[in-house]
Parts: C-alpha cells; structure tokens; sequence
C-alpha cells in the first residue's frame, strides 16, 4: 500500500495520520481535478483489477474530490455505496474481490478529529487543487485592489476634494481601508458615502492633534 505523502501521524490512542487539509474548505467549485492519466494507465490497481472495479475506483476519486475534507471519503460502507451510487450487496460484493474498489484507500483523523477515509492520489490532487484555489483568490483579491485604487481618485474629485487629495498615495491608502471597514462591498462609493468618510478621516486627524 503506497505512503500517504505529507501526512503525520495523530498522538493518542487512534494512530492515524492527520489529513493536511482542513475541514471546511471544499473543491466543489472547482470544475475539473488534475488526474494524472499516465499514472493511472501504468498502475498496478489499473491492470489488476475487474473493469467493474476500475470504474467505481474513478467514481470514488471523482466524490472524493468535492467531500469535506477535500479529497477524502466517509469511513462508511453505507455511505460510500450511496455515494457511487451502488447497491449495498453489489458494493460488497466488489470489495471482496482480491483488488477491490477501496485499494489504496487508509483511513486518516481529519483536524475536526472525524475518522475518514483518503487515498495517496486523492492527497496530491487536492492539495495542488488548495494551493491552486488560493493563488486564484489571492489574484482575485489583488485585481480588486488595483481596481479600486484606480477608481478612487476620480471618486474623491466627484466628491468635492481637491486634485492634491485625490493625488496623495498615502491620503489614498488610508480612504481606501476606511471605506472597506465602514462602507465595505456592496455598498457603492458615490460621491456621497466618499465624502461621508474623508469627512470621518478628517475628524480623527483633527482629534488626534488635539490629543498630541
């Protein structure tokens, strides 16, 4: 059976690895996994077992990418025979084949101490998938950031201040995360709600004068 990759063992009595990915954050919206084919069409399970197997094998790979943990499968007979869509006696029936559909499959504690199970392949996939997710969040986030900066010095102008305002980077920076905390999405930056806030800027630099 091949080593779960990245994955540490939990202390305790149970002995099971820690899944690394945690509970909550879920692939569903990703519409496609990175299946390494080449892999899979030289592997021992793909030339060894029933065709019967291999296709519920590639239906467990295809839950198991959009479970919570991502990547993981309910250490439940009854559970995973639903999930592919199987009946209970059938699925039995498969799993007590030499090579069964679960081969390769070992069970793990996620981080909410939930007993689940999870496969080498399905770790490697979800957890390039994660990293992937995150780069495009973290470019999504960027993108709105550079497009709001653009916006607001035309934003405090419609406002009623004065070029040099709507020119001071640092004047910028400090509107900008005033307006996220106090007017965040999705409320619209009108005129109104832009002078609403230099107004508020304005008020704490004067009360911070006062109090040097």
């Amino acid at each position: 059976m091949a080593a779960l990759p990245n994955l540490t063992v939990v202390g305790g009595e149970s002995g099971l690895p820690l899944y690394p990915i945690p509970t909550g954050l879920v692939l569903e919206q990703n519409f496609f996994m990175k299946f390494r084919h080449r892999d899979w069409m030289k592997s021992e399970f793909r030339n060894l077992a029933s065709r019967e197997v291999r296709s519920v094998a590639i239906d467990l790979f295809c839950v198991a990418y959009d479970e919570d943990p991502a990547g993981t499968l309910p250490a439940n007979e009854e559970l995973i025979a639903r999930l592919v869509d199987v009946p209970l006696d059938d699925w039995r029936g498969l799993c007590s084949r030499s090579i069964g559909p679960l081969d390769g499959w070992q069970r793990c504690m996620t981080d909410a101490g939930v007993v689940r199970l999870c496969h080498p392949l399905m770790v490697g996939m979800a957890t390039d998938a994660t990293k992937s997710r995150a780069d495009y969040l973290e470019k999504k986030e960027a993108d709105r950031e550079r497009k709001r900066m653009e916006a607001l010095p035309d934003q405090i102008r419609r406002a009623g201040a004065s070029s040099r305002m709507a020119e001071d980077q640092d004047y910028l920076v400090r509107l900008d995360q005033y307006l996220l905390e106090h007017f965040p999405p999705p409320t619209q930056r009108r005129p109104k709600v832009v002078k609403q806030a230099m107004e508020a800027l304005d008020a704490l630099d004067r009360g911070a004068l006062r109090g040097m």
